[in-house]
């Protein structure tokens, strides 16, 4: 045999050897993805490999220091000497300080660390937050419901042991759609900011017709005791009903609707759901198609008979069995709305507004209608069902 084909028979085997063990590596990757990291909204996975001189390196980060142990371990059994440069969030670089709460009366959480990109939530004052990461003064955080985002401004960080110490404190919460603090306890005075309904901030002092508060910052402010509640005696008077659920979506009637709100400022279809949940000491999942996985089923057929006020509506598009795209064949929840009574529901599209599903009803919606997918119910006898949340207060 000649001895040049010899060499490139042995550089071909070698070549296919080590796209094998890549394509091995990289299904690898993609499976603990699957597995640990499925929605990129609530866990980061971004984990590349690459091949230096003649070192393999695993690079990128996560927030799941499991999918990170196993990942590594498994690909230890294709590249023995493989290099760790994944990193494991909330990053070291951060220190003591991985929680924050927000000061602001609304916090915008982008979908990457600059002005211009989407708007993907936002995070009420007094809000509780995972800080992750930091660039260019840019916050990556996690809010109780588990959405991750970025954020510039609005958050204090805190060490665990400093939240431990803010979150002992006696709080007020805001009741009325739209507030203002003062910097005295006269209506006249200088405001300190504008306030909405969800916020929460740390009491100092009770008067006659003000509660005096502290910021998360530092700031120190006045508000008008109707504008608010004691946390304490609002939690206690909590009334885990449909008809309770219905009244407070009322109050959200007319506020416009806004990509990625979350707040009276505006809202959008999951941001309404999920506000008017959270006035009821729930939190909801951030978006339609998360919300959709938690409560318990009550109809996927249109019979609306079945249905309660407080029961959430989703709307989208359902499976094709016979598709000829990936997208076609799932089914895809993109819309939601409060059951109030009578075949009409309240929700989020333009403006807060009720619509009907009945043909007949002069309110009645049908593009809605007709993309009609289930209806879940997630307070039954007084209590919640079948959610997640993680505990906001």
């Amino acid at each position: 045999m000649n001895k040049g084909f010899l060499i490139l028979f042995i550089c071909i085997l070698s070549i296919q050897s080590c796209m094998v063990q890549n394509n091995d590596a990289e299904q690898i990757i993609r499976n603990i993805q699957e597995k640990y990291a499925p929605d990129k909204r609530v866990e980061v996975f971004n984990v590349e490999l690459f091949r230096k001189d003649n070192r393999f390196i695993i690079k990128g980060e996560t927030t799941s220091s499991n999918a990170h142990k196993i990942l590594l371990s498994e690909l230890k059994n294709i590249y023995p000497d493989i290099e760790d440069s994944v990193r494991v969030l909330p990053d070291i670089s951060l220190g003591e300080k991985t929680f924050g709460v927000i000061y602001n009366s609304v916090g915008t959480l982008r979908s990457a660390p600059r002005y211009s990109s989407e708007m993907v939530s936002q995070a009420l004052l007094g809000t509780t937050v995972r800080i992750l990461e930091e660039q260019r003064g840019w916050l990556r955080v996690q809010t109780p419901d588990g959405y991750i985002g970025w954020i510039s401004g609005s958050v204090k960080s805190m060490s665990q042991e400093e939240l431990n110490q803010y979150e002992s404190k006696e709080r007020v919460i805001i009741t009325s759609n739209f507030a203002i603090s003062y910097e005295n306890a006269d209506v006249n005075s200088l405001p300190v900011s504008d306030l909405v309904i969800g916020n929460i901030l740390n009491l100092m002092s009770e008067g006659k017709d003000y509660f005096e508060v502290i910021y998360p910052d530092g700031r120190i402010a006045f508000i008008k005791s109707t504008d608010a509640l004691k946390l304490s005696d609002w939690k206690n008077n909590i009334v885990l009903t449909g008809e309770s659920i219905v009244n407070t979506a009322y109050k959200f009637k007319g506020v416009p609707y806004l990509w990625g709100g979350t707040s009276a400022k505006g809202l959008d279809c999951s941001g309404f759901t999920k506000s008017v949940y959270f006035m009821h000491g729930i939190v909801l999942a951030r978006d339609a198609s998360q919300q959709v996985n938690q409560g318990e089923l009550v109809d996927s057929a249109g019979d609306f008979s079945k249905l309660l006020p407080g029961d959430l509506m989703f709307f989208g598009s359902k499976a094709k069995p016979f598709a000829k795209t990936k997208e076609e064949s799932k089914e895809r929840v993109v819309h939601v709305g409060i059951y109030i009574g009578n075949n009409h529901f309240i929700h989020a599209s333009d403006n807060i507004h009720i619509n009907s599903v009945n043909p007949v009803d002069e309110l009645y919606d049908k593009f809605n209608a007709g993309r009609y997918l289930r209806s879940k119910r997630y307070i039954t006898d007084g209590k919640v069902i079948n959610v997640n949340r993680f505990e906001p207060l």
